[in-house]
């Protein structure tokens, strides 16, 4: 990387960091994307970011996110249960300065994330357990009632009208529901790819990025019958911010970056006639080739 340029980032993340010690989501996924526009790789924006926040003793929010989502896992993936004291020393551990920094994580960044996180995995929580039980209690007996009453009307119907022979409707054997542990991994994977996309990590690195969840979303749900709109709202999302990047790449006269950026979001296959106008506009194509096929 040219010395200007690492610069030029330093700066960036100082300014972005301030008096606080604190770098959250919002400032490092602008770093993220300024430093794409003008075509800095990955690993360096990651491994000059991670330097300077030593340095200063300052903390990334998103790493401490991370480091919570990892504890509550920990804590959780058997049992779907997370009891006082877990929560209490899964907080501790992100809450508390780490040695050589001087901030943690924001307490109510902490405690949104875990509601989320509870909400999100089906996980119950200390006094939660009562409270289901009576609920589920309460629908078994509802449940038994309207049981009841459908099976004697049902009985005194059969016993007044004649019997008739009705026909028989033929179910698509393509048709499926997804099922409770797909859907809480759905879940656990769209959250995962909100935040990538929130870090400015569309594609890259390509094992934890949005679009590696994506891709195992449409493997779990092929037909986008669970949480589908939702998955094609966030890929549109990532299209705009690459069609963004090009067109700052394009107006730097970096012509490399600008296909670079509109090649990622084709990886995403949405917007296929927009993206080919932007390259006919940045001079990518000719005219001739942005035409549809029918059309030339």
């Amino acid at each position: 990387m040219p010395e200007h340029n690492e610069v030029w980032l330093v700066e960036r993340i100082t300014a972005s960091i301030g008096d606080d010690y604190y770098l959250d989501r919002g400032e490092e996924k602008g770093i993220k994307e300024e430093a794409a526009s003008k075509g800095f790789a990955f690993r360096d924006v990651e491994r000059i970011l991670a330097r300077e926040l030593d340095k200063l003793g300052a903390v990334c929010e998103r790493v401490l996110v991370d480091r919570l989502d990892e504890l509550l896992h920990q804590y959780t993936d058997k049992d779907k249960y997370l009891d006082g004291a877990e929560e209490r020393d899964a907080l501790d551990k992100v809450l508390q300065p780490a040695p050589g920094k001087k901030k943690g994580l924001d307490p109510r960044i902490a405690k949104e994330y875990v509601d989320s996180f509870c909400e999100v995995n089906g996980v119950r929580r200390k006094g939660q357990g009562n409270r289901r039980v009576l609920i589920g209690m309460l629908g078994i007996a509802v449940l038994a009632v309207v049981t009841f009453v459908a099976v004697y009307i049902m009985r005194d119907k059969q016993q007044t009208e004649p019997r008739i022979v009705k026909d028989t409707t033929v179910v698509d054997s393509s048709a499926y529901s997804v099922g409770e542990t797909d859907r809480a991994e759905i879940n656990d994977l769209l959250r995962r790819a909100t935040q990538y996309v929130d870090e400015a990590r569309y594609t890259d690195p390509p094992e934890r990025s949005a679009k590696a969840c994506i891709d195992r979303i449409k493997a779990i749900d092929p037909k986008g019958q669970y949480k589908g709109q939702e998955v094609a709202a966030l890929i549109d999302r990532i299209v705009n911010e690459y069609v963004m990047l090009a067109q700052k790449s394009y107006e730097s006269k970096d012509l490399e970056s600008t296909r670079k950026w509109l090649d990622r979001a084709k990886l995403f296959n949405k917007a296929a006639e927009v993206l080919r106008e932007k390259e006919r506009e940045f001079g990518l194509v000719s005219a001739i080739e942005a035409q549809p096929a029918g059309r030339k």
